[in-house]
C-alpha cells in the first residue's frame, strides 16, 4: 500500500497543474471569466471538503503508514532470523511480538479507506451542481449556447481533477509519515535529493574517490564491540578480541549465539558500536574500509553465479585464480567437471553443498585479502577434505576469523572464542577449552 506513495503523490501534483491549465483554457475559449469560474469552483469545493476531512484522513493515513512501516521492519527481522534458524526455539515469543507490533494496523487502514471513500464522493456531487450551474447561467442569458456546452462538458469530466485536489491535501500527511518511518533504511538520508555533482539528464557524476594506500594487516583489535542489526536488535555485545596476522581464530557457539553477527560486523556488513582497530587505526566507516582487498567474506550460505567456475572465482577481475582454487581444494572437482571453464549450472545447480562452499572460499582467497572472514565454511565438507582445507590455509599464512563446530578445525585454531547468548564466555586454545565446552563441538 505504501511502496508507490511518492510516485503517486507526485502524479497528483501533475494532474493538479493540468487542471489549472484547463481552467485557463476554458476561460479563454469561452471568452468569460465565469466559464473558468465554474471549473474553479469545483476544484475549490473539493479542496474545501478535503481540508475539512484532512485532520481525520491525514491522521488515519499517517497512523496506518507508520504502523505498516513498523510491522514491515519487525517482519523483515523475523524472516531473517527464521532463515538462519536463530529463533526456531522462540516461535511463540516471535508471534506474540508480531501481534503487539501489528496492534491497530488493520483498524487504522480501514479508517483511512472509509474516510477517503467519503471524501472521494464529494467532487461527484459538486460536478453535478456545476453542470446545473452552467445551464442555469445559459437560461439566464449569461452566455451563449456554445459556451454553455463547453463549460458543461468540461465540468462533467472535471470530477477527476476535483479528486486530485483532495488527494493532494489528504495524502500529504501519510506520505510524510511513510518518509519519516522509512528514512532509517537509507541511513537517514533523503533519497529524493541527488548528491552534489550528479546530473541524471546529462549522465554526469563526480569521479570516484582515489582509494587509500594499502595497509597490510598486522593485528585486528576489538574492544567492547557490539553488532547492531538494521532493525535495532543486537547480535553480540561487548566483545574484546585480538587477532594477529597469520592466525586462525574460530568462533564456537550454539545457533543464535551471535557468531554470524560478529563476523558480519568485522566484514563491514553489520553496523557496530564500540571500537574496531585495523593495526592501530580506528575504523569508523566499516562499510568502506573493511572491504576487498582488506577483508574477504564467505557467507554461511554462499551465492554461486550462473556461468563457469572461472566466472565465479574471478568476478570479472583480472585475478590469478589457480592458487586460490588449490588452497580451497577444488582441483579434483575442476578436473572431474572439465576445468575452470566448465559450467556450474544455473546458480550452481550442478554443485554439491561442499563444492559451493569451496567455490565461495576460492573466490574470497583470489582477492588476496589480508583477512578472511569465513562463516561456517566447512559445514558441508567431509572429514578428509576439511583437514586438507585447514592445513592449506595454514600453509598459505592466511589470517582467518571464522566460525565452526568441527573439532578438527577447532584443534588447529590459534584461538577459539566461545559465544553464549551474544557474549564472549571463554577465549583460548581448544585444548584448554575442550573440557568445559566440548558439548558445543561435533
Amino acid at each position: 500500500m505504501d511502496a508507490d506513495r511518492f510516485a503517486r503523490y507526485a502524479d497528483r501534483w501533475v494532474d493538479f497543474t493540468n487542471a489549472a491549465l484547463i481552467v485557463v483554457v476554458t476561460t479563454v475559449l469561452g471568452g468569460s471569466l465565469l466559464a473558468g469560474g465554474v471549473l474553479l469552483a469545483v476544484m475549490l469545493g473539493a479542496a474545501a471538503a478535503s481540508a475539512l476531512g484532512r485532520p481525520v484522513a491525514g491522521r488515519s493515513a499517517a497512523t496506518a503508514a507508520t504502523a505498516r512501516a513498523g510491522f514491515g521492519r519487525a517482519l523483515v527481522s523475523v524472516l531473517d532470523a527464521a532463515r538462519t534458524v536463530k529463533l526456531a526455539a522462540a516461535t511463540d515469543d516471535v508471534r506474540a511480538h508480531l501481534r503487539r507490533v501489528d496492534a491497530g494496523r488493520v483498524d487504522a487502514a480501514v479508517r483511512e479507506h472509509r474516510v477517503q471513500a467519503a471524501l472521494d464522493g464529494v467532487p461527484l456531487v459538486i460536478v453535478q451542481l456545476g453542470v446545473v450551474a452552467a445551464w442555469g447561467v445559459y437560461l439566464a442569458g449569461g452566455w451563449d449556447l456554445a459556451t454553455a456546452l463547453l463549460v458543461s462538458a468540461a465540468v462533467t469530466g472535471f470530477d477527476y481533477f476535483g479528486l486530485v485536489v483532495g488527494w493532494v491535501i489528504t495524502e500529504a500527511p501519510g506520505t510524510r509519515a511513510w518518509q519519516r518511518a522509512t528514512a532509517a533504511f537509507a541511513g537517514g538520508r533523503d533519497l529524493t535529493r541527488l548528491p552534489p555533482g550528479i546530473d541524471l539528464v546529462a549522465g554526469t557524476a563526480p569521479a570516484p574517490a582515489v582509494p587509500e594506500p594499502a595497509e597490510p594487516l598486522a593485528s585486528l583489535h576489538l574492544r567492547g564491540l557490539t553488532a547492531v542489526h538494521d532493525d535495532g536488535t543486537l547480535g553480540v555485545e561487548g566483545v574484546d578480541l585480538d587477532v594477529r596476522r597469520g592466525e586462525l581464530v574460530l568462533l564456537l557457539g550454539q545457533v543464535g549465539s551471535g557468531k554470524s553477527s560478529l563476523l558480519g560486523a568485522v566484514a563491514g556488513l553489520v553496523a557496530h558500536r564500540g571500537e574496531l582497530r585495523w593495526n592501530e587505526r580506528r575504523v569508523d566507516d566499516a562499510e568502506t574500509f573493511l572491504r576487498p582487498a582488506r577483508v574477504a567474506h564467505v557467507a554461511q550460505v554462499p551465492r554461486v553465479l550462473s556461468g563457469t567456475f572461472a566466472d565465479n572465482l574471478r568476478l570479472d577481475h583480472p585475478r590469478e585464480i589457480g592458487p586460490a582454487a588449490r588452497t580451497a581444494r577444488l582441483e579434483r572437482d575442476l578436473a572431474a567437471a572439465g576445468g575452470l571453464e566448465a559450467l556450474v549450472g544455473h546458480r550452481g545447480v550442478r554443485l554439491s553443498g561442499g563444492q559451493v562452499q569451496r567455490v565461495a572460499l576460492a573466490r574470497a582467497l583470489a582477492t588476496d585479502a589480508d583477512l578472511l572472514v569465513a562463516d561456517d565454511v566447512s559445514s558441508a565438507l567431509d572429514a578428509t577434505t576439511e583437514l586438507e582445507l585447514w592445513q592449506a590455509l595454514r600453509e598459505r599464512g592466511t589470517t582467518v576469523l571464522g566460525s565452526t563446530s568441527k573439532r578438527a578445525a577447532l584443534a588447529r585454531a590459534d584461538q577459539v572464542v566461545v559465544l553464549v547468548d551474544g557474549r564472549v564466555a571463554a577465549v583460548g586454545p581448544w585444548n584448554d577449552l575442550a573440557p568445559d565446552w566440548s558439548h558445543l563441538a561435533g
